[in-house]
């Protein structure tokens, strides 16, 4: 019995080659989960530019709506609202409502490049200040940062567009949208005024995430138009429906993705050296902000009206 024992404890030593390479299928493996982590990433940062565009640049318009609204409404009883050029680009001009498709309370600022459409819809350029003898233009966005004009050709004639300035209220009756092709409007007359919205025309179903053209809706004042103020010169680096890159925008844009991935890097410190909890607690939030920076920022290269 014990022979038996000592037989099977013996070492047997293999002294021909040893094959010591990775299982088949191993490689493959390594490259699917790459490719799969890749698609993840991707996927994860498509959600993040849609719920930026449709949820969180709408915060970010209420915000700067609020701010802009109690300023306005703070030089409208001052009596320092502005009527006429100069005037500081962004700056608040005019509170629009337009109640038959629930616009109320809509402050416009001066300027309509990308920069001033993220605060609400803007003052183009070029044209007199609402309310005013002449043609004035609006433009706004159509789907993100709160798609403030998202509505706007749903306005039939006859409805009423209001707005405020510090030269009085005045309310302008549609007469009707117009898109590509269609008839324009003939000059304005003498001591009458017209107000003219400008944004994107998006199609219906999947369509309404593209914008196609351009579409506009006129009004007409046709008495108790205020006295028409000093215009400032059209801009004429805008484009309404073509991206534009900038080097303000594109530097801004280098500087916000530096401080992303410091953020980055900060959390993957924390998350190697703290408790995951105490990891999201201190850099998550600075990662998000980063992100939302980022976000912004590179919003500002898309067509101005979208």
């Amino acid at each position: 019995m014990s022979a038996l024992l000592d037989e099977r404890s013996q070492t047997v030593l293999h002294r021909g080659p040893v094959d010591a390479s990775p299982p088949a299928g191993r490689d493959q493996e390594k490259v699917r989960v790459g490719i799969s982590q890749v698609l993840l990433s991707l996927s994860m940062l498509l959600v993040w530019v849609l719920v930026y565009l449709f949820l969180l640049s709408g915060l970010e318009q209420g915000h700067a709506q609020s701010s802009l609204y109690g300023r306005l409404r703070t030089e409208l009883a001052e009596g320092t609202a502005p009527s006429g050029a100069p005037i500081a680009p962004g700056s608040p001009v005019a509170v629009l409502s337009m109640p038959q498709i629930g616009v109320t309370g809509l402050v416009v600022v001066e300027g309509s490049r990308a920069t001033q459409l993220q605060d609400g819809p803007g003052h183009v350029l070029g044209s007199v200040l609402p309310g005013q003898q002449g043609l004035s233009v609006i433009a706004g966005r159509s789907l993100s940062f709160g798609a403030p004009f998202s509505r706007i050709t749903e306005l039939r004639p006859g409805s009423d567009i209001t707005v405020t300035t510090g030269q009085g209220e005045f309310t302008y009756t549609v007469t009707g949208p117009r898109g590509r092709g269609a008839p324009v409007p003939p000059p304005v007359a003498d001591g009458a005024a017209r107000i003219t919205l400008v944004t994107a025309g998006r199609g219906s179903g999947v369509g309404t995430l593209q914008a196609s053209q351009t579409v506009y809706v006129d009004a007409e004042l046709t008495e108790g138009a205020a006295p028409a103020g000093a215009v400032t010169p059209v801009d004429p680096d805008l484009k309404f429906m073509e991206a534009r890159t900038d080097t303000t925008t594109l530097a801004l844009l280098a500087l916000s993705l530096q401080l992303l991935v410091l953020a980055l890097v900060g959390f993957a410190w924390a998350w190697s050296r703290w408790s995951r909890p105490a990891a999201w607690i201190a850099a998550g939030p600075c990662v998000l902000g980063a992100l939302w920076l980022v976000s912004s920022i590179g919003s500002r290269l898309l067509p101005v009206l979208i």
